[in-house]
């Protein structure tokens, strides 16, 4: 499983990750920044809250697609960083903030590490372990998902204070089809290089979303 931009799909098809964008921007501490920095901005569905509900300066944004660029370009005072976050240096920050992203890094600790030598004060979300298990238990893929537990493990070397939650969605659909073809949408891939004799006999009507919301401040 893997992530594909479908940027021209997305905004139609992130219902799920549009939910939890304004669930995360409720969980920044309250105060004004001199300057935020958005990992994975996509076509700009966490910027438009921030925009929207947080006191700041500069907000500085990046993601690896520059496509990205063409989304957020007309939003105020923004600037935007093209670019993989894993070999960008990131400059330094009052908050750094992610939605939805963390599940494809491929070295969080490293990552973790990098975000915390540029800021105080992380909030993020990311999908967790039993994450559209439909999918991984019919056709045996899968990101390695990591559970709320490990991922404190993982930030408490950087980070003195983290808190957070997780949560979990149902979303349904008319038929099984329609649900791998809002993943495709969302940019989730790899489904399509599997064989057609397991496509059709995918059956679920709904996929599980588990989503681990954290704020971690030093």
């Amino acid at each position: 499983m893997n992530f594909d931009k479908k940027f021209d799909r997305y905004e139609e098809n992130a219902h799920i990750q549009k939910i939890v964008a304004k669930k995360l921007i409720n969980l920044v501490p309250k105060k004004k920044y001199r300057t935020i920095f958005e990992i994975g901005a996509g076509t700009g569905v966490l910027t438009k809250n921030i925009i929207k509900n947080i006191e700041y300066k500069d907000l500085i944004v990046n993601d690896k697609y520059f496509e990205s660029k063409e989304y957020i370009k007309d939003l105020p005072s923004v600037e935007f960083i093209g670019g993989d976050i894993e070999k960008l240096e990131i400059g330094k920050a009052d908050l750094i903030i992610s939605s939805s992203v963390f599940q494809w890094i491929e070295d969080k600790d490293k990552l973790f590490e990098k975000i915390s030598n540029a800021s105080d004060t992380l909030v993020f979300s990311i999908y967790i372990k039993g994450n559209l298990m439909e999918i991984s238990d019919h056709f045996g893929i899968s990101l390695e998902y990591l559970d709320m537990k490990e991922l404190k493990i993982l930030l408490s070397p950087y980070f003195k204070n983290i808190s957070g939650y997780e949560e979990e969605f149902k979303l349904a659909f008319d038929t099984p089809m329609e649900g791998l073809k809002h993943l495709k949408n969302t940019g989730v891939t790899g489904i399509g290089q599997t064989n057609m004799e397991k496509i059709r006999n995918y059956s679920a009507r709904e996929l599980t979303y588990k989503v681990g919301y954290f704020i971690c401040e030093k």
